[in-house]
C-alpha cells in the first residue's frame, strides 16, 4: 500500500498538479510517508540533511502560495467605494491558497481536453462550445502549454499576487462586493518620469492572474487591469468612466508618475464591450483602443488610434478586417493583426507577437 500511495504521489508530483505549491506538498507526503528510507539514504552525507530538506519543502510551499503583502511588478489592490485600498480580504486569500488559479486552469483544461465537449460549456455556462472546443484542440495539439507560461513569467519574476477572479467568483455566489485591481509597474521603474498607462478589460471567467503574466511584457509603462464586478466581463459606461473617476487618482495616490496625455485601452473577448464604450464614449480621452478576439461595433472617426487583433478561426473576431477599412475609411487611424490560422486564444498563442505590437503602439 505504501509502494502504491508513493507512486501516486510521484504521478501527481509530475503530471497532475501544476502549481508548485502542491507538487512540492506531493513530494512532502512522499518523504514523510518513506521517512525511514529517506533517512537512510541521506543521513550517510549530513546529519541533518533530512530535517533539512523536510524545512526546505515547507519553505518551499510557504514561497509558492499566493503572497498576502504583494511584492513583485504585479500587485492585486483591493478598493473601497471610495476608491481607497483595503486589505486582502482574508476568506478571498483563503481560497486563493487553497484553490491557486493556476491549478484551477490546469483542472479545467484537462476536464476540456477529456470531457465531452457540450458538457463543460454547461457547467462554464458557455452559450456556445466553440471556446471549449478551441480549448480541446489547444491540448492536444500541444498549444495547451502556452497557458502555463504565463504563470511561471510572474513566479520568475517573484510576483504572485493571487486572482481576483476567485474574489469575482465568490461576488456571484454570495452576493459581495470585492473590488480589485492588478496594478503593473514599469519594468525599470524611473520616479522621476512620467509613463503610459495601459488600462485592460477581462473576458467572460474574470480577472484572471494569468492576464497579468502576458501584460507584464508591456515593459514601459503600467497596467492596470480593471473588473467587473462578477464573472461575465460585460463593461458598461460606469465601469470606464470609473478609470478617471476612481482608478487615476488610486494611481496617484500610490505615488506614481504617469502620463494623462498617454492612456491606453485594450479589451479582450467580452471585454470588447468595454473597448466598444472607450471608442464611442471616450475616444478623445484614449491615445490607443485595442480590440483582441472580439468585435469592433463602432464605426466612427476617433482621435484614438484604433488597433484590432484577432483570428480568422474566431467568430468573435470574423469582422475586424471589415471594420478595419470601415474605420480607415472614416479617417481613424488603424492597425489590424489578424491571423486565419488563429482561434480565440491568439493572445495566448502569440503572447510575444502581440505584446511586441503593442508595445510599440504604447511607446510610439
Amino acid at each position: 500500500m505504501k509502494k502504491f500511495i508513493s507512486i501516486c504521489l510521484l504521478i501527481m508530483a509530475v503530471v497532475v498538479f501544476a502549481t508548485w505549491q502542491y507538487r512540492l506538498l506531493a513530494i512532502l507526503c512522499l518523504v514523510l510517508l518513506n521517512k525511514s528510507k529517506v533517512r537512510s539514504l541521506l543521513s550517510s552525507k549530513w546529519k541533518y540533511a533530512y530535517k533539512t530538506l523536510v524545512g526546505a519543502l515547507v519553505l518551499g510551499i510557504f514561497i509558492a502560495i499566493p503572497n498576502y503583502f504583494h511584492h513583485g511588478r504585479v500587485q492585486l489592490h483591493y478598493l473601497n467605494e471610495d476608491g481607497k485600498a483595503v486589505s486582502t480580504p482574508l476568506f478571498v486569500y483563503a481560497v486563493n491558497v487553497i484553490f491557486p488559479e493556476e491549478e484551477v486552469m490546469n483542472m479545467g483544461m484537462k476536464a476540456a481536453a477529456l470531457m465531452p465537449i457540450g458538457e463543460v460549456s454547461r457547467m462554464l455556462g458557455f452559450s456556445s462550445n466553440r471556446f471549449i472546443c478551441d480549448a480541446q484542440k489547444d491540448f492536444w495539439s500541444g498549444k495547451g502549454l502556452q497557458f502555463y507560461k504565463p504563470y511561471n513569467d510572474l513566479s520568475w519574476n517573484g510576483s504572485n499576487p493571487g486572482s481576483f477572479a476567485e474574489a469575482q467568483t465568490i461576488n456571484e455566489m454570495f452576493g459581495t462586493n470585492y473590488d480589485g485591481i492588478y496594478i503593473t509597474t514599469p519594468k525599470h521603474w524611473n520616479m522621476g518620469r512620467k509613463y503610459p498607462v495601459v488600462f485592460y478589460a477581462h473576458g467572460y471567467l474574470g480577472s484572471w492572474e494569468l492576464q497579468t503574466g502576458i501584460t507584464s511584457k508591456l515593459n514601459d509603462c503600467f497596467v492596470v487591469q480593471i473588473g467587473t464586478r462578477d464573472l461575465s466581463g460585460i463593461y458598461g459606461f460606469d465601469d470606464i468612466n470609473r478609470i478617471f473617476s476612481k482608478y487615476i487618482p488610486y494611481l496617484k495616490s500610490l505615488g506614481y508618475n504617469i502620463d494623462e496625455n498617454s492612456l491606453h485601452f485594450i479589451g479582450l473577448s467580452n471585454g470588447g464591450t468595454a473597448s466598444n464604450i472607450a471608442l464611442k464614449e471616450f475616444s478623445h480621452m484614449f491615445k490607443t483602443i485595442t480590440f483582441v478576439s472580439t468585435s469592433c461595433d463602432v464605426i466612427k472617426k476617433s482621435t484614438a488610434k484604433v488597433i484590432l487583433i484577432g483570428g480568422g478561426k474566431d467568430a468573435s473576431s470574423s469582422g475586424l478586417p471589415s471594420a478595419y477599412r470601415k474605420l480607415r475609411k472614416r479617417g481613424t487611424e488603424s492597425r489590424l493583426m489578424y491571423d486565419e490560422t488563429e482561434n480565440h486564444y491568439i493572445l495566448v498563442h502569440q503572447e510575444n507577437k502581440i505584446t511586441k505590437l503593442l508595445n510599440e503602439e504604447i511607446n510610439d
